[in-house]
């Protein structure tokens, strides 16, 4: 049951890290393109590639946080949340996570190609 209560945990945590992590290396990336940027103005970044990189990469992060809270949910699929600890407890989480990868998931999808599609430094 141990084991369960850390897959629960992981498939609440790791959907929303991968995605700010996501969030923090493309807004990285985005600046360091810019041809104002002070630090180097017209670096070559690859900002296609290192996005697909990042966001094929949190993608998978979300996926599996997905999978995690669904094997600790189907080893307390007869638990209530309501239930004593530990296994009500990792019920409760199971389902939260299983509720927020998909929410994530979006997120990092629709994210990683606007990134894509809209590219380029342009300054409000």
């Amino acid at each position: 049951m141990k084991r369960f209560g850390l897959f629960a945990w992981l498939g609440v945590f790791m959907p929303p890290f991968a995605w700010a992590a996501q969030h923090v290396l493309g807004y990285a990336t985005g600046l360091a393109d810019c041809p104002d940027n002070t630090a180097g103005p017209g670096w070559n970044v690859p900002v296609n590639g290192i996005t697909w990189a990042v966001g094929g990469t949190a993608t998978v992060l979300v996926l599996l946080g997905g999978a995690f809270a669904l094997m600790a949910f189907l080893a307390t699929r007869d638990a209530e949340e309501d239930d004593a600890p530990p296994a009500g407890r990792i019920h409760f989480l199971s389902v939260i996570g299983l509720t927020i990868t998909p929410l994530f998931l979006a997120i990092v999808l629709m994210s990683s190609a606007g990134a894509i599609v809209a590219n380029g430094c342009t300054q409000s």
